[in-house]
């Protein structure tokens, strides 16, 4: 995203969610997600991960992983496995694997992570904070989604003395909130609302499926 659109005309609302780089994941119904919905605004959370900088790729590429199995399963049978609850139980009664099963678990955290990204920018913005380094963020982000699940090796990705030495990787907030408005000259309070709607809509996701690893006993704390 290194050229800067030009601006334009923002009273139209439905013109603004069009542009901006943020999928919208799928409203529960019944206490249940759509699988085609959720896995294609995680796709498009992946994408995103692309102008976010290089310190994100080990979790694009794991998330890009679990879609991929996720996507295959769901092609096999798009109406019985209509949503991800229903390829999940699915899976549970068979008793042959979990490849679903532990799919959408992984999938589940990467997404925590990129949630609580975005809600720390939100929040900081709100706060009056609008700091530039998102060091701290992503440390923060990263302890409480993915860490408690990560072997040693894998901790030391996000460790804050080793993010130090790769701080250029990281980008600053100016470069995640232009990629966030695709490239238009977008007032800053219009990316953060935008930012926080669909950090919202991602968590509710996120603790919809928690709660149902919880219910059905799927829920594993072995670290990877």
């Amino acid at each position: 995203m290194s050229i800067l659109r030009e601006k334009v005309n923002f009273e139209n609302q439905s013109f603004i969610a069009d542009i901006m780089y943020l999928p919208i994941f799928p409203k529960p119904i019944n206490g249940e997600l759509s699988s085609e919905e959720f896995l294609a605004s995680s796709r498009n959370v992946v994408r995103i991960l692309d102008y976010f900088g290089n310190i994100f790729m080990p979790v694009k590429y794991d998330m890009q992983g679990n879609i991929d199995k996720l996507s295959k399963k769901f092609n096999q049978n798009k109406k019985k496995y209509s949503t991800l609850q229903k390829m999940i139980i699915d899976e549970k009664d068979k008793l042959e694997d979990s490849v679903v099963i532990d799919a959408i678990l992984w999938l589940r955290r990467a997404l925590h992570m990129i949630q609580l990204f975005f809600e720390y920018i939100v929040y900081d913005f709100n706060s009056g904070k609008k700091s530039e380094d998102l060091m701290a963020n992503i440390c923060k982000s990263y302890e409480l989604s993915l860490e408690p699940y990560h072997g040693y090796m894998a901790q030391q990705l996000f460790n804050s003395e080793y993010l130090q030495l790769l701080s250029r990787m990281i980008p600053p907030r100016n470069k995640v909130l232009q990629a966030i408005a695709n490239g238009y000259d977008v007032k800053q309070e219009i990316i953060i609302k935008s930012m926080d709607s669909f950090s919202k809509r991602l968590q509710e996701n996120i603790t919809i499926l928690k709660l149902f690893y919880e219910k059905h006993d799927l829920e594993s704390y072995e670290k990877a």
